[in-house]
């Protein structure tokens, strides 16, 4: 048997079993007894609600784009056949579906899926083809393994096992769920390495992690300069707080604290010259502004 026919008959089993009228589905099915390919309607894709990535670059998605519009695209997506059979939910490559849609394209090639999908399957191939693509940012995969223990109810083995990866390297993912949300946000902005962040773990009080994660930034400190500055609050936990020498203004310090308390949130005063400075108080979402805003108009 020819590998042809083998992969005709596998999608017209597809369609047999699903009781599909190939006719009906949007696209060109001219050849489907004989590809597992199809060029379909890119209007009738409904993107996947369990896509791991949380950030796209809309700069990055341009230059798809225009690559997409010089060379088309290379690589197909993969779908699934909708449950009602009209249409198709999308597994992997919403980038490319975005960026095909940008430049106004209504067809695109895509791979049908053929096994049966739920929820935790889709989120799992959409997941694998990232790690595949080395497309996640740290704090994305460690989301994305955190969802698998919470919703999917997997052990730190299966998902090692799902993803081909060592559980050490799971759990060393998942560790960075410990991190405060400023330094996560921080991460996946690129301001610091993941070895920064890892190291940044050692240090057991949150204070004094924003505080060493606020020199990181400041100071452009070097992974080697930060294991030295950590080196000691490996192992057993102590007592003793972790201690930064910041050559800070006392009076500034103090005022610094007071304005966070006031508006719950991380808030730096930074002296210029004698006379003039400024005051940078950080929000990390749209209703932590309204928030900070109306503390304002309060006052």
């Amino acid at each position: 048997m020819t590998k042809k026919t083998r992969l005709g008959k596998g999608l017209s089993a597809l369609f047999d079993e699903k009781n599909v009228d190939v006719s009906s589905i949007p696209g060109d099915t001219t050849d489907v007894k004989e590809s597992l390919f199809l060029e379909i309607d890119i209007n009738s894709i409904t993107l996947n609600p369990f896509q791991p990535r949380e950030d796209i670059n809309e700069e990055k998605l341009k230059e798809l784009s225009q690559s997409i519009k010089r060379d088309g695209i290379i690589q197909p997506i993969t779908v699934k056949i909708s449950d009602d059979d009209k249409a198709f939910d999308l597994i992997t490559g919403e980038r490319r579906v975005r960026a095909a849609k940008n430049i106004g394209l209504n067809k695109i090639p895509a791979f049908i899926y053929r096994k049966d999908t739920n929820n935790e399957k889709m989120f799992e191939l959409a997941l694998i083809e990232n790690i595949q693509r080395e497309d996640l940012n740290p704090i994305e995969l460690s989301n994305s393994y955190q969802r698998l223990l919470d919703e999917h109810n997997l052990t730190q083995e299966q998902i090692a096992e799902r993803v081909s990866k060592q559980r050490s390297t799971i759990a060393n993912y998942l560790r960075l769920q410990r991190l405060p949300a400023e330094i996560k946000t921080s991460l996946r902005k690129n301001e610091i390495t993941e070895s920064h962040a890892r190291m940044l773990l050692r240090i057991e009080n949150i204070e004094d992690q924003i505080a060493l994660w606020e020199k990181i930034v400041n100071e452009n400190l070097s992974v080697r300069k930060l294991e030295e500055i950590t080196k000691n609050h490996t192992g057993k936990k102590r007592k003793r707080r972790f201690k930064i020498v910041l050559d800070e203004d006392p009076y500034l310090k103090k005022l610094e604290d007071k304005l966070r308390r006031f508006f719950g949130t991380k808030v730096k005063v930074k002296s210029k010259t004698k006379s003039k400075g400024e005051i940078i108080v950080e929000y990390y979402s749209n209703d932590d502004l309204e928030r900070i805003i109306d503390k304002c108009e309060e006052n």
